[in-house]
Order: structure tokens, then C-alpha cells, then sequence
């Protein structure tokens, strides 16, 4: 039986709006005192932005950003944030992919609207989740300074209609269903957009190539997986096919 909607969660009201628009702002998600230490880090990781006679890059990453500072690790499995992601997928589901992101001030679009799944064939993606991504926000990000684009209701099918620029304070995180249209849009600004980006997906779901942990990291959250075993499948390090009693 479903609950009523009077008596859903607000986390639960989130949730339900997440499946119908397909993606979900939560504003703070990021205390505003942590957000200065995470943009430097983030900073000296990726160095100067190079550029060269056609300008700079049109984005910068810096792959498996958890195994470069324990605070980014931290971020993917924050109880708040964990408790959104079990309740969209109805389990804990499987870091597969986490990077920071730098999109350089004068720079073009990256990518024209797409879905990051609807290539991988036999899913019907229109009525399931295979996949989240989650980006938290370290500069403002508004219109005109490489916001993301989206298309609220195509993860289900529907026309594009009109995109809607996801426009966010530092510390705010967006989740996105992958199935629903989205953009990249050009950065006119002077200043870089600085951000940390997840894909969580079903637990049955292979890392990124170039994404594997390795067995050092896993090493150093062993204590705190077993101390936390609800979280190991976070990283892959249970048998999502093991059978269970229902």
C-alpha cells in the first residue's frame, strides 16, 4: 500500500518530485563553513587551468576524487545524502564514478543535450533507475556561468519542452535522474565553475573504467565499512547478487 501523500516525509516529498521532474535541488547540502577548504583543495589538485593559442580547455577533471583527500569521500556518503539516494533506489546504491570539475571561465558548451544512458541498450529507461548523478557546488553557478541545463520529465519519455537552467549557491548539490535531457552551457563569465560530481548507480553496476578503487583506499574504509556495513556496497565490496530471504 502506498502512503498517503499527507503523511509522506519531507525526504519523501523530495523523492516523489525527483521521479516526476527527474532531478532535485538541495540547497546546503554542503555546510557554507566547509565549501572554502574543498574549493582550494579542489584548486590545488587540478593546478593552473593550461591555456594555449585556441584559449583554455572547455572542462577540467580530476578523476577518482575520493582517493585524493579523505573530506571528498566524506561527501559521497553523508547520512543525509545516502539517506536521498536509498530512499530513490530502494537500496544503497554503487559509487561508480566521482570526479572534481572545473569549467573555465570563456569557455564554450562541453556537451549538447543528451541522456547519459539511453545508449545502453535493453533497459527500458523510461521506467527505471539505473543511474543518479549528484553535483555539489563549490562556486556560484547561475545563467551564463555554465549551468547545466536540464529537461524536467524526458527521463520518462516525455517531449523536451523548455530546459530549465539549474542555478546554484555553493554548497547546493543537484540530483539528476541520467536518463533525463541535459546540457552543458558555455561559462561567459571570468571565473571558473568549480564542482564535485557523483554517478551512483543500481549496486549490480560496474565502476567507470578509470574510476576502480584501489586496494589501498579500500584499505583505509575498511574500519569504517565494518563499523557502518550498510555502506559497503557503496564501494563494491558486497555481492549484489547474493541471494537474500524475502
Amino acid at each position: 500500500m502506498e502512503t498517503p501523500v499527507a503523511q509522506r516525509t519531507e525526504l519523501g516529498r523530495f523523492v516523489d518530485r525527483f521521479h516526476d521532474d527527474g532531478y532535485g535541488i538541495i540547497r546546503g547540502a554542503v555546510p557554507p563553513a566547509a565549501v572554502p577548504e574543498l574549493r582550494s583543495r579542489l584548486q590545488r589538485l587540478l593546478g593552473p587551468t593550461p591555456s594555449g593559442p585556441g584559449g583554455p580547455p572547455p572542462q577540467r577533471l580530476l578523476p577518482r576524487l575520493v582517493e585524493h583527500d579523505p573530506r571528498f569521500a566524506d561527501l559521497t556518503i553523508s547520512p543525509r545524502l545516502v539517506a536521498t539516494l536509498t530512499e530513490m533506489f530502494g537500496t544503497v546504491p554503487h559509487l561508480v564514478c566521482a570526479y572534481g570539475h572545473e569549467k573555465p571561465p570563456g569557455t564554450p558548451a562541453h556537451t549538447g543535450p543528451h541522456s547519459d544512458v539511453a545508449h545502453l541498450p535493453g533497459v527500458p529507461h523510461h521506467l527505471s533507475l539505473l543511474m543518479v548523478k549528484a553535483m555539489v557546488a563549490l562556486t556560484p553557478v547561475a545563467t551564463g556561468g555554465g549551468a547545466t541545463v536540464v529537461f524536467p520529465g524526458t527521463h520518462q519519455g516525455g517531449p523536451p519542452g523548455q530546459g530549465q537552467s539549474v542555478e546554484l549557491e555553493p554548497g547546493d548539490m543537484v540530483i539528476f535522474h541520467a536518463n533525463i535531457r541535459h546540457t552543458a552551457t558555455a561559462n561567459t563569465t571570468t571565473h571558473p565553475r568549480l564542482s564535485l560530481w557523483f554517478a551512483y548507480a543500481q549496486p549490480w553496476m560496474r565502476v567507470f573504467p578509470g574510476y576502480e578503487y584501489s586496494a589501498a583506499f579500500l584499505d583505509t574504509m575498511a574500519a569504517r565499512l565494518q563499523a557502518q556495513p550498510g555502506l559497503r556496497a557503496m564501494f563494491g565490496v558486497t555481492d549484489p547478487y547474493a541471494t537474500r530471504p524475502i
